[in-house]
């Protein structure tokens, strides 16, 4: 037997203990010093291990800490992350109905982008047969379909016909639906989510930055005025009919604004049922944009403190947030993922949108995918770049975006290994107690 190469220890605070990670398995368990010497070793020398430790050996194989000498991980990372790329289980496809947006953000991830195109009924339809011959050629068990912009409601026509047709689609093929909706919140309605419930929407994303201050600061109306109060309304009004999820933007200044947030929101009657997720981000640079050193391009960059005090201020509230371990692997590396535009040009992901070099084809022509998309489906930086980083299965290289920003190159790794080391490491450290 030999220590599996995607192990992390990690020393327990006021103990002589270790958690050991395997990033491969996500397994782990607690070991004393003595025995986690002994796991590192390689070869494992069964005959080092005491009778109490040796009825451990098989529980540490089972759960991946160690390996037969005839297992090659290299050829079972492989293969899980061609499994990975090339699952059909679920298709996930991301709708924008239109560019145009009816905020003026201080800070905008579409920064750059002339396009204010909507889509028109002949795209609509087109649409929706390419996805009808999707679900025919690819069999998912689920369809995951994002609505998306500038802000989708503003042309809310498209939603529902194609929600309702590739629901009536799917019912057809016994096929689960998943709707999903990211908006600025100012134009939500309570018909309007009742009407998409019936057609399987199952929730709704809001941007909240901070408490009115900061977030009127931040996400404003064309005019300059703030808009706070209204989405806050929209979101009491819409309360319990499907699940919300709040997806907050931070820096320096917006972070006294999180925990009055947190307070308004359960002063308000919100709880964890009502909104399922809590989860704030940094305001990262812009794809049009090159990454100096005071901005964030990859969440490497930010102050691990940052991120564990969000999570203690939003549970500590009764909230949930993201306690993944995992970044990765990339939407954009997987063959049955794709963004669809108000022209019907395809994209790989949301954050390339309307920018013609990272267009992969379009609804027009079935058949063809461009050479764009052969770059994202065979970058396997895991392959090249990466080799031999024991964070590679909960990482995958990092974000394409992210690394375009860094390097006006999607193919170079935008490399997380600093942000595990210092955040994903001490979630896992604070969920052993």
């Amino acid at each position: 037997m030999k220590p599996s190469k995607f192990n992390v220890f990690i020393p327990l605070q006021d103990s002589d203990g270790y958690i050991i990670f395997n990033t491969f398995t996500d397994s782990r368990v607690v070991v004393e010093r003595k025995l986690k010497e002994k796991i590192e070793m390689s070869p494992v020398n069964e005959f080092l291990f005491c009778e109490r430790e040796r009825t451990y050996l098989k529980e540490l194989l089972e759960l991946g800490f160690l390996v037969n000498d005839d297992v090659d991980e290299d050829l079972e990372l492989e293969y899980w992350f061609q499994r990975l790329k090339f699952d059909s289980s679920i298709l996930d496809i991301t709708v924008l109905t239109t560019y145009a947006c009816n905020l003026r953000c201080t800070y905008c991830y579409e920064d750059g982008i002339s396009a204010t195109s909507s889509m028109k009924d002949d795209i609509c339809r087109k649409t929706i047969l390419w996805i009808i011959r999707k679900l025919e050629y690819v069999r998912p068990r689920t369809i995951r379909l994002t609505f998306f912009g500038g802000e989708p409601l503003l042309n809310f026509a498209p939603i529902k016909m194609i929600s309702e047709e590739i629901h009536s689609a799917c019912s057809r093929r016994k096929i689960d639906v998943d709707i999903r909706i990211v908006t600025n919140g100012v134009l939500l309605t309570e018909d309007l989510i009742k009407t998409l419930k019936e057609f399987g929407l199952k929730g709704i994303k809001v941007t909240l930055d901070g408490d009115k201050y900061t977030h009127d600061s931040k996400r404003i109306y064309k005019d300059g005025s703030g808009t706070f109060d209204t989405i806050m309304n929209n979101l009491i009004k819409i309360k319990g009919i499907v699940p919300i999820t709040i997806g907050g933007n931070f820096d320096d200044s917006v972070k006294p604004g999180i925990p009055p947030l947190l307070d308004r929101l359960r002063d308000a009657g919100f709880t964890n049922k009502d909104i399922e997720l809590i989860r704030f981000k940094p305001i990262f640079a812009t794809i049009g944009n090159s990454c100096p050193e005071n901005n964030f391009c990859t969440f490497s960059r930010i102050p691990p403190s940052d991120f564990m005090w969000l999570k203690e201020e939003i549970e500590k509230r009764g909230f949930t947030t993201s306690t993944d371990t995992a970044i990765g692997p990339c939407e954009a590396i997987r063959e049955y993922s794709y963004v669809i535009d108000p022209a019907g040009n395809l994209f790989k992901c949301a954050g390339f949108v309307g920018r013609q070099e990272f267009i992969i084809g379009n609804i027009n022509d079935e058949r063809y995918l461009n050479h764009t998309n052969t770059r994202f489906m065979t970058a396997d930086l895991w392959r090249r770049d990466c080799r031999g980083c024991s964070y590679i299965p909960i990482c995958g290289g990092g974000c394409r975006v992210g690394s375009h920003i860094l390097f006006k190159n999607f193919l170079n790794p935008a490399c997380e290994a600093e942000y595990i080391n210092k955040v994903s490491l001490e979630l896992v450290r604070s969920e052993a107690g």
